[in-house]
């Protein structure tokens, strides 16, 4: 399987062995970790881990607030690897998801996943085959190219795949994105460029929308009956040092 997708082009830098990547469908570079001296691991030990609720929140909301956190503690840009299910669920999978997202980053020009949302199963970067492995149970997994309309449409049913398509038998599916995209819809209607009502859409994500992140600050920070006792937007806006 071939995980580095084939719009990623790599970026020589002025900095030994550094390079970064360039998602060419995205129009975005992922940051080399190694050029501003830091390593994967020290990443992923300061990922937030108290104030967002593993056991309870969706990983596409901590996926964004993970996100945020990298640029602004790091100042870097990272990326995110979307994996759609079949019927095959790895041991870190459950039976009822139909999709699971993962924080990507790049360092010297390979990509790391730093899924810190299940301490029992990931204590370490891992590989993004052995992240696939991990949580798909194989890493017989088909990229979604922007030419898989059929793929793409799936999505918008947030069902399993199914394991057998005109593409061939596989036992999951992936896209890797900019870190701005915070949901599977979101990555849909930006490669389709229409809703999952059929609308057309000029939709993309530049950068981390400000409205996306709040809302999933609010729903990753808090529990039911937490929330109920709580200021959950305040805390969140002091959690990510955002004024208003």
């Amino acid at each position: 399987m071939k995980l580095l997708l084939s719009f990623i082009i790599l970026i020589a830098s002025s900095t030994a062995f550094s390079q970064d990547l360039y998602l060419n469908e995205y129009n975005y570079t992922v940051s080399d970790i190694a050029r501003k001296g830091i390593s994967k691991e020290e990443i992923f030990q300061s990922m937030e881990r108290n104030f967002i609720k593993l056991g309870s929140s969706i990983c596409s909301n901590r996926a964004l607030v993970w996100a945020y956190d990298m640029k602004r503690n790091y100042q870097i840009n990272t990326a995110k690897m979307f994996l759609f299910y079949s019927d095959k669920t790895g041991t870190a999978g459950l039976k009822v998801w139909w999709y699971h997202v993962t924080p990507l980053v790049n360092e010297n020009g390979k990509l790391w996943a730093l899924d810190a949302g299940f301490p029992s199963f990931v204590n370490k970067p891992l590989i993004p085959t052995e992240w696939l492995q991990k949580f798909a149970g194989s890493a017989n997994c088909k990229e979604i190219k922007n030419t898989d309309v059929d793929l793409i449409e799936t999505i918008f049913t947030q069902r399993r795949f199914p394991s057998v398509t005109r593409h061939g038998t596989y036992d999951c599916y992936y896209r890797i994105t900019s870190d701005p995209y915070w949901t599977p819809e979101a990555v849909a209607q930006n490669l389709l460029q229409r809703d999952s009502r059929g609308q057309s859409t000029n939709f993309s994500r530049e950068s981390i929308q400000i409205n996306e992140l709040m809302q999933a600050c609010v729903e990753a920070s808090s529990t039911p009956v937490g929330g109920i006792f709580t200021n959950k937007k305040k805390k969140c806006r002091e959690y990510l040092g955002i004024s208003g």
